[in-house]
């Protein structure tokens, strides 16, 4: 039989075993304060992912005397070679059914000792561990051990000894399975603490060939509950509560990814990303690229806090891409209504607005040049007073008399109110008027039967009504500290000077803020900002938090 080299589970003292031979009390002895599975090798098994049992003492007790002496646990003289028990011992001298280890102290002692030999124990229907808890090398002999020892479920242990001798086992403490095996009990925490240089505390590898997860976290508790909650606390430098990075050189890898799987229910997003701050330029989701942010000078303050922020120094900040659109925004009211929409990319149109376009410069249509590879052709659009339509051709009078049809498409638009026509003999003077005119037809008379060029205005049905000056905010600085002059052309800025939007220096005129009420809109909008930052913050978890 092999020889065992004993373990070093606690120090061999036989002043318990000569105690414990002699009838006297039984006397206390040191165990660990926790105790955890023996860890797989190369890492972390599922068992391992546990927190530390804590140790519970009991007062020092016999569970197994096999000469007898009144002990729970009898049996008798250990026979050696394949003289194999097994101990349950849950209910026995206060050990509860939910022990997963036991402290306890072995003890080998005469008359009956005949060779040399080692005592093992392991969980009942484990594996045998390859070292012993006692070895004694002379007969007769009397000698113990302390060690911690795991059980299994029913909390049941195996003893095994290579040779003849009585054996005592004494308890004094256990170690509890808090919850399942597997879980937490309510507030338990499994914690890993360290301090790694250049790569993570925790470590998670898969190779498998398939759909595998290095480290897979799942939510199915309560509301606000996170499968993985990652949390940044430095003050300093740049940190990121999660860190996705991508070093495969395959299409489509990404450092996060996020799905959804489920096909039922309605606001359910693969990345959920949320900004509680109301200031400066915070997003709940930030995307740069390559070439890093552009620079950002705080006083301007042209941009806004936002759901994502794209960022790029010279590429694309957000790009679109769909076979139906690219980017969609909407203006909602405060019930939920939409107001207007903006589209990028949708159908045939690079840009499309479902309500009014606005815009403080000029509206471009830009071709190349035909001649001149470094140059462009730039037309303005027509600006005018009112949403105004037209259509133009070419007639020709006959007997004193033309008749100018009226497009369908034209008059599906245009108010029947407002028509004007417009009138231009060509090759020879001619007295020309318009006999009459409507949606259907406009009825033209001339003392000279001559080609003619026309032109017909009216006014888009929908906006007749259309007044050009109106009450608005559209050049209202965002907050008291967040506006600038420098999107503006000369002549904007100077007319926002005049009126007093801005003082010449293009600082924000806090006079006219205030007289034209400003000020207290910016007050209602950041007690506004404010409410909804309190109340995702009540939504969200927070690190630390438990529910």
């Amino acid at each position: 039989m092999l020889a065992r080299k004993a373990s070093f589970l606690a120090s061999i003292s036989f002043f318990l075993a000569g105690l414990a031979c002699c009838g006297e009390s039984i006397p206390n002895w040191s165990a660990p304060t926790t105790w955890s599975p023996t860890k797989t090798r190369g890492g972390l098994s599922a068992m391992d992912v546990t927190n530390p049992l804590p140790f519970i003492g009991l007062a020092p007790c016999r569970i197994v005397d096999t000469r007898g002496n009144g002990a729970p646990i009898t049996g008798g003289m250990f026979t050696g070679g394949s003289d194999v028990r097994n101990y349950a011992v849950s209910g026995i001298c206060g050990i509860p059914t939910t022990a997963r280890a036991l402290s306890l102290n072995f003890t080998v002692t005469g008359p009956g000792q005949t060779t040399a030999g080692f005592l093992l124990a392991w969980p009942t229907g484990g594996a045998v561990p390859p070292v012993s808890i006692l070895n004694w090398d002379h007969v007769p002999a009397q000698i113990a051990n302390a060690a911690v020892v795991p059980t299994n479920a029913s909390v049941s242990f195996t003893v095994n000894v290579s040779s003849p001798t009585h054996v005592i086992i004494d308890v004094n403490g256990y170690y509890p399975q808090l919850s399942p095996v597997g879980t937490l009990a309510p507030n338990e925490q499994f914690v890993i603490e360290g301090s790694v240089a250049g790569d993570g505390v925790i470590l998670g590898t898969n190779n498998s060939s398939g759909s595998s997860y290095g480290v897979l976290g799942a939510a199915r508790g309560t509301p606000n509950a996170a499968g993985v909650f990652g949390v940044a606390t430095s003050s300093t430098g740049v940190v990121w509560g999660v860190l996705g990075l991508s070093d495969s050189t395959s299409n489509g890898a990404a450092g996060v990814y996020g799905k959804v799987n489920l096909i039922s229910g309605a606001n359910q997003y693969g990345v959920y990303g949320s900004s509680l701050n109301t200031s400066g330029i915070p997003a709940g989701v930030a995307g740069v690229d390559f070439s890093g942010p552009p620079p950002f000078n705080p006083a301007v303050g042209t941009n806004l806090p936002s759901g994502v922020l794209g960022l790029s120094a010279t590429k694309v900040g957000v790009e679109g891409d769909s076979r139906n659109t690219g980017v969609r925004g909407r203006l909602l009211d405060s019930a939920g209504n939409v107001v207007h929409a903006g589209l990028l990319g949708f159908s045939t149109y690079g840009v499309f607005s479902a309500g009014d376009t606005g815009a403080s410069g000029m509206k471009l249509f830009v071709e190349p040049h035909a001649t001149d590879p470094t140059r462009v052709v730039r037309f303005v659009a027509l600006e005018g007073n009112e949403s105004g339509t037209y259509f133009r051709g070419s007639a020709r009078i006959v007997n004193g008399t033309a008749v100018i049809a009226v497009p369908e498409e034209f008059r599906m638009v245009t108010d029947e109110e407002g028509l004007t026509v417009q009138l231009t003999p060509v090759g020879a003077a001619a007295s020309m008027f318009v006999a009459s005119e409507d949606l259907e037809r406009i009825v033209v008379h001339s003392n000279r039967d001559v080609k003619f060029h026309y032109q017909v205005n009216g006014i888009r049905r929908a906006y007749k009504d259309y007044v050009p000056i109106v009450e608005g905010q559209g050049f209202m600085p965002y907050s008291p500290s967040a506006g600038s002059l420098d999107s503006f052309p000369t002549e904007i800025r100077q007319r926002l000077i005049s009126n007093g939007t801005y003082n010449a220096d293009g600082s924000i005129n806090m006079e006219t803020a205030e007289r034209v009420g400003w000020t207290r809109l910016w007050k209602e909008r950041e007690e506004r900002d404010r409410a909804a930052a309190a109340a995702n913050a009540e939504r969200a978890p927070k690190f630390g938090e438990r529910k």
